[in-house]
């Protein structure tokens, strides 16, 4: 949402980095050389065969979206940087919005157009929620102006910047209710290429979050996750059952991957809370040499509530984790992973995977219940930071 397309190429549905990476290649070499839309259609009905992605919409539609939205925004982004030059600054400190810079919509938006000739100051906070393109198709624009620019159109100074009328919408992946300016379309309230003009650091979350300093687990915090005890309070009972003691190890590997359709040597791709698809395999129980680790970590009777959290989480996390090197344990390396949280007063459960080079890997598995038989909220709250991406409704 909003600057993190500066930090990563992003096409909604698709989570393989492969053909993610063939579509960023095709929208860069229509940039630099010139391509058109019909040009571009090419190369997606191609790449698209040769994934054998599965869309939403019409091709027609889904390309111009993709196309357009990647183009316009790298091309704001390159002007932003432009108006944004010490030079430029100084002789023109001031910015207008102009609607349908690019070309006249069929459907002109309301307020788009009422913006249209506003001056403002370059620094003024206005910019910072409506610096277009500020929906889909969007074609609006900015252009600069000095103080003599201003006296030809009769004004003394710049405009006063309208106040904004929030409106309530509903985060399409949390579905939680949020709100949004009037005008600006869901996660468009940002300027392209603000974050990217601010430079990059070695990791974007850790950029974006800031390094927390009181979990040595978790290198990034940037949503404040509610104290886990709610957490437990409000917790949904678990409808699956234990297994019982005894069984073999392929028996409670089978407990987790029934439910999602799976068996041992048969992954299925499943879609999460969230929309994303991760692999469910036998892999999530095996060790680096591919010997069933099942029996570890007190979980081999609850593999059928584990396969329970992971359909239905109470939170889903996005972070980067601080992870040992398994050869040197001296060394450390930051990694991007996702956490799956569910937990009421008897079972603390935690599944792991991390982004690998094709889609997330399953890593592991844990239950965080103790002896005494109640969950070490401790232990689960550690792994509760980063990014929060999906979080239970309130019954």
């Amino acid at each position: 949402m909003r600057g993190l397309h500066d930090r990563a190429f992003v096409v909604a549905g698709a989570t393989d980095t492969d053909m993610l990476s063939d579509f960023q290649n095709a929208i860069a070499l229509s940039i630099e050389n010139g391509g058109t839309l019909e040009t571009f259609r090419k190369d997606f009905d191609g790449i698209v065969a040769k994934y054998g992605w599965q869309y939403k919409g019409e091709p027609g539609f889904r390309s111009r979206v993709m196309f357009e939205t990647n183009i316009r925004t790298s091309y704001m982004a390159g002007r932003l940087k432009q108006m944004r030059d010490p030079a430029v600054i100084a002789a023109r400190p001031f910015w207008e919005y102009r609607h349908a810079m690019l070309r006249v919509p069929k459907n002109p938006r309301t307020l788009h157009v009422k913006w249209n000739g506003l001056c403002l100051a370059h620094d003024d906070p206005w910019w910072d929620t409506h610096f277009p393109p500020n929906g889909w198709f969007c074609t609006c624009g900015v252009r600069t102006l000095s103080l003599a620019d201003l006296k030809k159109r009769g004004k003394d100074g710049p405009d006063r910047a309208p106040e904004d009328l929030m409106v309530p919408a509903q985060d399409p992946v949390t579905r939680q209710l949020v709100e949004r300016p009037q005008g600006i379309g869901f996660g468009w309230d940002y300027q392209p290429g603000h974050l990217w003009e601010q430079g990059l650091v070695p990791s974007a979350l850790l950029d974006e979050g800031g390094p927390s300093l009181d979990n040595p687990r978790m290198a990034v915090s940037i949503d404040q996750p509610e104290p886990i005890a709610n957490l437990v309070a409000n917790a949904k009972p678990f409808a699956a059952k234990p297994l019982e003691d005894g069984l073999q190890p392929e028996d409670y590997v089978r407990g987790f991957l029934r439910p999602f359709g799976a068996d041992i040597g048969q992954a299925v791709l499943f879609e999460d809370a969230t929309g994303t698809k991760i692999p469910i395999s036998d892999q999530l129980f095996r060790d680096r040499s591919g010997n069933l680790k099942v029996m570890k970590h007190d979980r081999a009777t609850i593999t059928p509530l584990l396969a329970e959290a992971l359909r239905d989480p109470d939170e889903i996390w996005l972070g980067v984790a601080n992870k040992t090197d398994p050869v040197d344990d001296s060394k450390q390396d930051l990694v991007v992973d996702r956490r799956y949280i569910r937990a009421d007063p008897k079972n603390g459960l935690l599944i792991v995977f991390e982004i690998g080079d094709r889609l997330w890997q399953a890593i592991t598995a844990y239950n965080t219940t103790t002896k005494k038989g109640a969950p070490d909220l401790g232990a689960l709250d550690r792994r509760r930071g980063g990014k929060l991406l999906f979080k239970r409704q309130k019954r």
